[in-house]
């Protein structure tokens, strides 16, 4: 019933975006820190573009992506971007730099304590923590857990992380040009910074663990998701 109410809210939110340009809104009520002198909120979910129309939004769930077989996809709409090294720049919404990916996943105080593979409702995915966190009484976490499972919640438990502050991102696979591989088990998620001439930064996670970078074809689709600078 909740993955109905979901689904309703999200083709109500692209129908509305059809109207005019929806800019994504912070989800998080605390910060993540991405340099030694920024700090960012989260977009409300993944970037989202209808390629007929050239109008962006973004998913009105953090578990939503179009992906998830039990999401129907709506039509015209797409959650996969090839890279670009302008990031998506929305009244002021942008994509990460790989730095400040790396930072945030690696060198901010207590880093490897905030980031934690999770599966939430059954959608599997990357949970993130605020500099703030302050866990909820009765639902634990356990940072850097090989596999999805070892942090399991439910839609409810997911409601009380995420008014704590927590983010999620779906482990939407990637668009290989031929296929969508990976959907549910493995999530890519740009960065704005090239690697080579055919390549870009990225974060990936996978049942085995979190690689906080690597780099990639370009022109594959990957899942954006992004921030606004406090």
């Amino acid at each position: 019933m909740k993955k109905l109410s979901l689904l309703i809210l999200l083709v109500a939110v692209l129908a509305a975006s059809c109207e005019r340009d929806v800019v994504p809104l912070p989800t998080s009520i605390e910060h993540f820190t991405v340099s030694s002198s920024k700090r960012v909120k989260f977009s409300k979910g993944n970037l989202l573009y209808n390629a007929s129309t050239g109008q962006y939004s973004t998913a009105p769930s953090q578990l939503l992506n179009l992906h998830d077989p039990l999401v129907d996809p709506y039509p015209g709409w797409t959650d996969f971007f090839s890279w670009t090294p302008e990031g998506w720049n929305l009244d002021g919404w942008r994509c990460l730099t790989h730095d400040e990916w790396h930072y945030l996943l690696t060198f901010r105080t207590n880093a490897p304590k905030k980031r934690g593979l999770a599966s939430v409702d059954g959608v599997n995915g990357l949970v993130i923590l605020p500099d703030g966190w302050k866990r909820p009484s009765d639902i634990p976490f356990y940072p850097d857990a090989e596999g999805y499972n070892v942090n399991s919640y439910t839609f409810d438990q997911w409601e009380v992380m995420e008014e704590a502050g927590a983010i999620f991102l779906p482990a939407a696979g990637h668009d290989s040009g031929d296929a969508v591989i990976g959907a549910g088990t493995e999530g890519y998620y740009w960065s704005t910074t090239p690697y080579d001439d055919l390549g870009a930064w990225n974060v990936a996670f996978q049942p085995s663990g979190i690689g906080a970078v690597y780099g990639h074809n370009r022109t594959h689709g990957y899942t954006v998701r992004l921030v606004l600078e406090d």
